[in-house]
């Protein structure tokens, strides 16, 4: 197939002339005509049809089979007994008789925490809702596995003793260890005094200022991290 190249042609393409201007009309070629007829008799032939003579409906049967085809009517057609089948995280599928949909299940934010499906996917959105957790000075963030992290602090002028603070959220099941650090804000170091573990429960920890005796008994508090599930 070519498009129009003889004498008159402009750019490609047919034009009627114009004596004013000198162009000419375009000149029609049997080269031409025939790469037309060939190409629409091809057509015709390729979905099995026999020319004939005077049927002016063979090129549109022949479209007609064609596109039928991709449905799996036509010659050429993928047959509709073929499957579409799903593996992995994706279900749905099935034969070509109809459209068929395939699903990928997308993980809520809490089994996304929980850790524990394999048959789902995580999406970007998902991950940020599960791990969005709680900021500031005290907080806490949910970590995989049902793990959970948590901070806190505490401020003012402490001397020797026994101090206890609440977890910004209770763990569900326990907390695994509590660790805290004494806080000396104005950098003095006549401030000898040191935080010990005490103990620890789902909602809370006990510490203990400890001081030598030997230099100033105030500190300016201290700052904790727990974690647990």
């Amino acid at each position: 197939m070519h498009r129009i190249d003889t004498l008159g042609n402009v750019e490609g393409k047919f034009d009627e002339g114009n004596p004013a201007t000198g162009q000419r009309a375009t000149r029609i070629s049997a080269d031409w005509m025939n790469d037309v007829q060939e190409a629409l008799c091809y057509l015709i032939e390729q979905q099995g049809i026999t020319l004939e003579k005077g049927d002016e409906t063979q090129l549109r049967a022949a479209v007609l089979d064609l596109i039928s085809g991709v449905i799996g009517a036509g010659g050429g057609a993928v047959p509709t007994t073929r499957q579409v089948n799903t593996s992995g995280l994706a279900t749905g599928g099935g034969d070509l008789a109809a459209n068929r949909t395939i699903n990928v299940p997308k993980s809520s934010s809490a089994e996304i925490t929980a850790g524990s499906l394999d048959t789902k996917a995580i999406t970007p959105a998902g991950l940020a809702a599960a791990f969005a957790g709680v900021a500031g000075l005290n907080g806490y963030v949910p970590l995989p596995g049902g793990w959970l992290l948590q901070w806190g602090y505490l401020r003012g002028a402490y001397s020797e003793g026994s101090v206890a603070v609440t977890f910004p959220t209770t763990f569900p099941t326990a907390c695994y260890a509590a660790i805290p650090v004494a806080v000396n804000l104005p950098a003095n170091n006549s401030y000898d005094v040191w935080c010990q573990g005490v103990s620890k429960s789902p909602t809370g920890a006990s510490f203990y200022f400890n001081f030598d005796g030997d230099a100033t008994n105030s500190i300016s508090g201290l700052d904790y991290i727990a974690i647990g599930k």
